[in-house]
């Protein structure tokens, strides 16, 4: 488990993950299988001080054992978490479920759990929406503590 090589492999590979999932399919998902992601939530805050829990690195290197390590893949894999999940400011916690593209411009779609400012919000993340600026998170509320998030860079 190496921070270095797993981030140089986040940061500079081209990230050919499955497509987005449309917003009806991640509020289905998170519904279904809600009990799977509180139970993330918890280990994610017993397992503190990580920041980042990804398939293939953690951030601080070595805060979690292997064992450990492999619950978290486990249910990744289980819930479609193709990059993992990451603390996001306060209790705010981001799941990462579909990333593509280079560091020179791509995207990302999932969900934030208990987002500190959840702006700006819109009706639809099926799309890049009109008003959404490069490398801001723009968000489409579930309920008080769930919505999907997307984020996109060129």
């Amino acid at each position: 488990m190496t921070v270095g090589a797993g981030f140089v492999w986040y940061v500079f590979s081209d990230i050919q993950g499955r497509d987005h999932l449309a917003d009806q399919a991640l509020i289905s998902d998170l519904e279904i299988n809600m009990g799977k992601y509180k139970k993330l939530i918890s280990m994610f805050r017993e397992d503190s001080p990580a920041t980042v829990i990804h398939p293939t690195w953690i951030s601080p290197d070595n805060v979690i054992s292997e064992t450990r390590w492999d619950e978290y893949k486990t249910l990744f894999s289980e819930l479609g978490l193709d990059a993992g999940m990451r603390s996001w400011g306060g209790n705010s916690i981001w799941f990462i479920s579909t990333a593509q593209g280079l560091v020179t411009g791509g995207s990302s779609k999932g969900y934030m759990y208990k987002p500190e400012n959840p702006k700006p919000l819109f009706s639809s993340l099926d799309k890049i929406p009109e008003g959404l600026a490069s490398n801001v998170k723009g968000y489409r509320k579930i309920n008080d503590e769930w919505y999907i998030v997307f984020d996109w860079d060129d």
